[in-house]
């Protein structure tokens, strides 16, 4: 399963503390790999602008994150408590993982939202995103997720991850005229490494 932490930073506080408390690879845990930390950069995507995706080994984590949040250790932890007030988590998601391609390193991320509903299989949404990524050779498919049920903001939808070289890489994908159907974008941005993002 992925869990996608959507997050904001409060603007009154200053970029370098949020930056430093934000960066969601400060948590370790063998049961959670933290897959892409990202921030819209450029200003160019939807709200919220910070992403981070982790994997983890189904539902039954959310159970034990709960149990850790609500510990005595937990509640004892000044800096868990201080990235709780740095960083706005305005939503979370859980998804399935319909598509694992490389890891989405280096480069441009490129990410598109979708809502591919309950109509289609896996299958055939996989299949649609192989065939486009077939026609981007120079990119790289990173990862395409769908909620698991209603579970993640409905604004967003479905997400698909692509990396590129630079924004002229980006260009051809971007001007893409898409076929009605369930796996057409209907919103799209571009992002850096968390603490990589131009304002």
């Amino acid at each position: 399963m992925i869990y996608v932490e959507f997050f904001q930073r409060d603007r009154h506080l200053p970029l370098e503390i949020f930056r430093m408390l934000g960066d969601q690879a400060s948590w370790v845990d063998p049961d959670d790999k933290l897959v892409l930390n990202v921030a819209r950069t450029m200003r160019i995507g939807p709200h919220p602008g910070y992403l981070a995706f982790w994997r983890c080994p189904g539902m039954k984590r959310l159970d034990e994150w709960e149990a850790h949040f609500n510990s005595a250790a937990a509640l004892a932890d000044v800096y868990e408590r201080a990235s709780l007030v740095a960083i706005n988590l305005s939503d979370a998601g859980c998804y399935d993982e319909v598509i694992v391609g490389p890891p989405a390193e280096g480069g441009l991320q490129y990410i598109e939202f979708f809502d591919a509903g309950s109509a289609p299989e896996d299958g055939e949404i996989a299949l649609h995103f192989e065939a486009r990524a077939r026609a981007y050779p120079d990119a790289r498919l990173n990862f395409v997720v769908r909620r698991i049920g209603l579970l993640g903001p409905k604004a967003l939808g479905d997400i698909a991850v692509w990396t590129f070289r630079d924004y002229v890489a980006v260009e051809a994908i971007a001007r893409e005229r898409h076929a009605p159907g369930p796996c057409r974008p209907h919103a799209a941005g571009v992002y850096r490494p968390f603490g990589k993002e131009i304002l």
